[in-house]
């Protein structure tokens, strides 16, 4: 938000300088016009100084105030309303045109003076009102089990109502919290694009959040073999230009993660995987271990159906699922050819869910 309420003060400039000199005439000073010409300028009207204050990236609980005009002062001393006592309270001192302010409350009408640092005089006034708290919503994890939901930036005794739609238009109420910031979508069906959002209902003002998307993955089938190793693959063997493997994997959004070597789009790790689990590249998925944790990936390529078993579920091999691909030269150590002996990848493969989007 930018220039909410601006109050100008005038404050007089001086119409000229004379001074005593030793024979106790009165003389112009130095360089000026002579004293009859500065008499005649102190009987014209006084100038005014045009001072403003402006105020600016009004947020819930902070704003920033800035404040120009004619004249330059050596600082300046801010002071802040306290409806309370009715009065200006000093807030702080500064030498610049400009401060930033916190620890404000939401939905609430601020008053700030600016005055001189030397004689305290008020040069402006500008006044603001803080926006409402709005709740934060986010996605917090997204299974074949549901869709859990968070909310942020809440007050303590707030109700939360959680909406749901399917078409981005029609939205109907899936749930109330009350105590809690959380709320699992456990009715949500496979690979239907859903779009959320929440109310925030208090003694305050009720609030709306922005909405956000998600989806049910659809759970895939499992082989026989654990898929505890998890072989890799040079992201640079894969030549043909003109293939959507090679698009994905060197587009601008692709770039190697620094920890694990593996290439990523965002925050899903490329990998290759049998044709049983599809062959579209850029088919998103979401891969559980034995260990509870998950990662996402994206597939980048399609393991051969002649090097995996009769489902084309893992590589007959290295009894693998999961291949990453990886960029040569920034393969961790500890790897030694299993990405299964790095802590966030290990254990069993316990689930392969199929984003349809």
């Amino acid at each position: 938000m930018t220039a909410i309420v601006v109050f100008g003060a005038s404050v007089p400039a001086y119409a000229g300088s004379v001074h005593q000199d030793y024979t106790g005439v009165k003389t112009a000073m130095t360089g000026e016009a002579p004293l009859v010409q500065s008499t005649f300028d102190m009987m014209q009207p006084k100038k005014t100084e045009v001072f403003s204050v402006e105020a600016y990236d009004i947020g819930e609980s902070t704003a920033k105030i800035k404040w120009s005009g004619d004249k330059i002062y050596l600082g300046y001393n801010i002071y802040m309303f306290n409806p309370v006592t009715h009065g200006f309270e000093e807030y702080a001192t500064t030498n610049t045109t400009g401060i930033s302010i916190s620890g404000l409350c939401d939905d609430s009408t601020y008053k700030f003076m600016v005055a001189s640092a030397i004689s305290d005089e008020s040069l402006g006034i500008v006044s603001f009102k803080t926006t409402s708290l709005k709740p934060q919503l986010k996605i917090d994890e997204i299974s074949s089990d549901g869709i859990k939901l968070t909310v942020e930036n809440i007050y303590d005794d707030s109700k939360i109502v959680v909406y749901r739609s399917d078409n981005d238009k029609e939205f109907e109420k899936i749930g109330v919290v009350k105590g809690e910031n959380s709320f699992v979508d456990e009715q949500a069906k496979v690979n239907v694009r859903y779009t959320y959002k929440v109310k925030m209902v208090s003694a305050h003002k009720d609030r709306f959040s922005d909405a956000v998307e998600a989806e049910i993955p659809e759970e895939m089938g499992l082989p026989e073999v654990s898929g505890e190793t998890k072989t890799y693959a040079y992201y640079t063997a894969v030549t043909a230009k003109g293939s959507p493997q090679y698009a994905l994997l060197n587009s601008d959004e692709c770039y190697t993660d620094e920890e694990t070597g593996i290439r990523m789009i965002g925050d899903y790790y490329c990998v290759a995987l049998g044709s049983f689990y599809g062959s579209t590249i850029g088919t998103r998925y979401r891969i559980t271990f034995s260990t509870g944790k998950s990662i996402k990936v994206i597939l980048c390529d399609q393991k051969s159906d002649r090097h995996t078993d009769s489902n084309h579920q893992y590589a007959v091999r290295n009894c693998d699922i999961m291949e990453f691909y990886v960029e040569k030269g920034k393969i961790p150590s500890n790897v030694r050819g299993n990405y299964g002996n790095l802590e966030q990848f290990s254990g069993e493969i316990v689930k392969i869910e199929r984003y349809s989007l």
